[in-house]
């Protein structure tokens, strides 16, 4: 982030930052969404805070947070509509983003259990640390750094012998899955680069082990013998 950020305020571009899976999330002691000019969080159904789908925008500047409010819906002012002035003019591109007021009751309510959440989900996630430390063959992303904190969302290792790992896991009635691919791997992105050589050995050990809030200690004691167990 700090080498992101200082190339931005070197070219005077705005940093966007997709902070899909990072609520509750830090970096220096400062939340992800008050660092980047802009940050866009996921509301989806199994995030930290759902609205059933979509998702929130924080915006550094304030002087930029009516324009926002004006392209999320249609580029119409609506706070001058709702004081009854309804011929106001359309002078920039807006689309359909604003949230329905159900989605609004779902969001504040999520917001209220936000801490227990993110506190139990950091719980598993230490618990997946302890058992996987040290182990050959598999490492945790996201421990071992003192300057940020893991929002734990996600689980997710890289494995020597992935697939094998995989069928161990599924022998044991445990899922475990690739969940995200590389943007090369699709024409809309370019096609796939061969110059990538880090990526392609993220690639070829990326996984993500079960981590939500219907599971237990001992459940994830259970994965961490498996693993233990070989592969």
């Amino acid at each position: 982030m700090d080498e992101l950020m200082q190339i931005a305020r070197q070219y005077n571009i705005p940093l966007i930052d997709d902070a899909a899976h990072a609520l509750g999330a830090t970096y220096k002691g400062q939340n992800i969404g008050e660092i980047a000019d802009f940050s866009v969080f996921s509301f989806q159904a199994i995030k930290h805070i759902t609205t059933g789908d979509g998702g929130m925008l924080t915006i550094k500047n304030p002087g930029l947070v009516e324009k926002a409010k004006r392209i999320r819906w249609f580029g119409i002012d609506r706070s001058a509509k709702q004081m009854g002035h309804w011929e106001n003019d359309i002078y920039e591109v807006g689309y359909k983003y604003q949230m329905n007021d159900i989605a609004a009751a779902l969001g504040i309510t999520a917001l209220a259990e936000f801490d227990d959440t993110l506190e139990y989900r950091k719980m598993l996630f230490s618990e997946y640390e302890k058992q996987l430390a040290g182990l050959d063959g598999i490492k945790l992303i996201g421990t071992g750094m003192k300057d940020r904190e893991h929002a734990a969302w996600l689980c997710t290792v890289l494995a020597e012998h992935r697939t094998d790992l995989m069928k161990k896991l599924r022998a044991h009635k445990i899922e475990s899955a690739q969940v995200h691919y590389r943007n090369d791997r699709y024409t809309v992105f370019g096609g796939r680069r061969n110059d990538l050589p880090n990526m392609d050995s993220t690639e070829e050990k990326y996984l993500v082990l079960p981590l939500h809030l219907r599971m237990t200690l001992q459940d994830v004691e259970t994965i961490g013998k498996v693993i233990k167990s070989g592969w």
